[in-house]
């Protein structure tokens, strides 16, 4: 098995050779040695980071979910990320969540104003 410094080695000098086996890997794969929940976190945090739109959310929603994430932890992510990336990049990224999780978020957002008279945010 391939230890932890090997990875960081091989792709510190993006060797073609590795790079071409990890883009057929599994994600499940021993090699990243993550349970599934904690890749499909992983995964939600880079389409969240990297600014992903289109069937990509769906995809990566459907197996966050079969692996048993339940609703809050998927938008639990979304807030998780917010301190580190700033909150412009969550705002950016919250309907393509909503539409993935299937919440119909244009019609919720019809005609709404916002809470304009609260002055104190809750903290996530």
């Amino acid at each position: 098995m391939i230890t932890s410094e090997e990875v960081l080695r091989r792709l510190t000098i993006a060797d073609p050779t590795y790079l071409r086996a990890l883009s057929g890997a599994d994600p499940e794969d021993s090699l990243r040695r993550l349970d599934a929940r904690s890749v499909a976190l992983l995964e939600l945090g880079g389409l969240i980071t990297g600014g992903a739109a289109g069937p990509v959310w769906q995809q990566c929603v459907a197996r966050a979910r079969s692996v048993g994430l339940s609703l809050d932890e998927v938008v639990g992510s979304l807030l998780a990320l917010a301190p580190t990336i700033g909150f412009g990049r969550v705002v950016a990224a919250a309907p393509h969540l909503a539409r993935a999780l299937g919440y119909d978020i244009d019609s919720a957002l019809h005609g709404y104003q916002g809470d304009e008279e609260r002055t104190e945010w809750p903290h996530p």
